[in-house]
């Protein structure tokens, strides 16, 4: 994996002056502290909310990892609401948590409660959304984001015979993350380095012309907080004023699940007899019977037991007095954040049953097979 561009050494240098960078080891199992008994250590887990299938997934996994190594563990959900979110983490930073795993909301407005759990003594771990702009931020654990949105792109341009030579032209429509998500910012470069030069050649358009100039301008077709509703609005908007008329919607990048509902509800709802390819990831249980039923054409499979197992390893390593070995890092602006990073896998109705069945992710009625 490509390696984010270090920062200079001179800020590299200036940062290590911050008093409250100092101080987060000497509690939280960091270089500086020792071995300690597992009873003695507490964790705290943020995750954004419980409307999303994968975050509950995600803590639940994560709580339980955790307990199997005898810590005690307190595991919160902030219902999508910064502000709720802030005042946990917070909270766990006043409760001397020795370890704070945080799956943001809003990886900008996080900075300053992951600054409190550092100033008490406690390590930060940004858990699949990294925390920008501060040193608070210790340790990054994810998948390979770039990845994600590469293997969007991979199956539209597949699809669509693009590497085939192919010319169309066809009517791909872009959705991005969200814009407060930097995760949703790589996932759409990932996807732009291998669809954007078929918009430049005018093998594909948008007829809402709803394409950013390059990668850099993702947030102008960002869906606020991933969220499914908001996905639909837009979706059905730009089918109304576009595509009501005969023209063949031929693709729809959908980032993640929630958007690629949002954009199969608003197919349905203009009653057509044909659903575009359409994209997501999360590998959601509704999504993965949408797969079977022919209405989303993928998703990007990310194994959060994986994910959580990474991360509940990190931190027994931490505790147990061992420095992890990370050769990846992410610069989230102020720091290049050691980071571990795991594979993400293309799923469509061909390994449904050999990628989540069979390895007991999802059951086979769950999955609508």
């Amino acid at each position: 994996m490509k390696k984010w561009t270090k920062i200079a050494a001179a800020a590299a240098a200036a940062a290590m002056l911050i008093p409250v960078s100092a101080c987060g080891s000497t509690r939280g199992g960091g270089d500086s502290a020792g071995p300690k008994d597992a009873k003695d250590v507490k964790v705290g887990i943020s995750m954004p909310e419980q409307m999303l299938e994968r975050w509950k997934i995600d803590g639940n996994n994560l709580k339980q990892q955790l307990e199997k190594y005898g810590y005690e563990v307190t595991l919160q959900y902030a219902d999508g609401k910064t502000d709720l979110q802030t005042s946990q983490i917070q909270n766990m930073a006043n409760n001397d948590m020795d370890y704070v795993v945080i799956a943001s909301i809003d990886g900008t407005s996080t900075g300053a409660a992951a600054e409190q759990v550092k100033a008490n003594g406690g390590t930060v771990i940004a858990y699949d959304r990294l925390i920008m702009n501060t040193d608070a931020v210790d340790y990054y654990t994810t998948f390979s984001l770039q990845e994600v949105g590469k293997l969007q792109g991979q199956y539209i341009e597949e699809k669509l015979g693009l590497k085939d030579g192919k010319t169309g032209p066809f009517n791909v429509e872009l959705m991005a993350g969200s814009p407060t998500d930097n995760n949703a910012s790589e996932y759409f470069k990932g996807a732009w380095d291998v669809l954007g030069k078929y918009y430049e050649s005018g093998v594909l358009q948008a007829k809402s012309g709803k394409v950013p100039a390059s990668a850099a301008e993702w947030q102008s077709i960002g869906i606020d907080n991933w969220d499914r509703q908001k996905a639909q609005s837009e979706m059905e908007n730009r089918i109304n004023s576009f595509y009501n008329d005969g023209t063949h919607l031929d693709a729809v990048l959908a980032q993640n699940d929630a958007e690629a509902t949002g954009t199969y509800n608003a197919v349905d709802a203009a009653g057509w007899d044909y659903y575009p390819i359409i994209t997501g990831q999360d590998a959601e249980k509704a999504n993965v019977q949408a797969i079977v039923q022919g209405k989303q054409s993928m998703t990007v499979y990310k194994d959060t037991r994986e994910l959580a197992k990474a991360t509940a390893e990190l931190i027994h390593d931490l505790v147990s007095g061992k420095k992890p070995d990370f050769s990846d890092s992410y610069n989230n602006g102020t720091k290049d954040v050691p980071s571990k990073l795991l594979t993400p896998v293309t799923v469509d109705k061909d390994n449904i049953k050999e990628v989540l069945v069979d390895s007991g992710y999802i059951s086979a009625k769950d999955a609508g097979l």
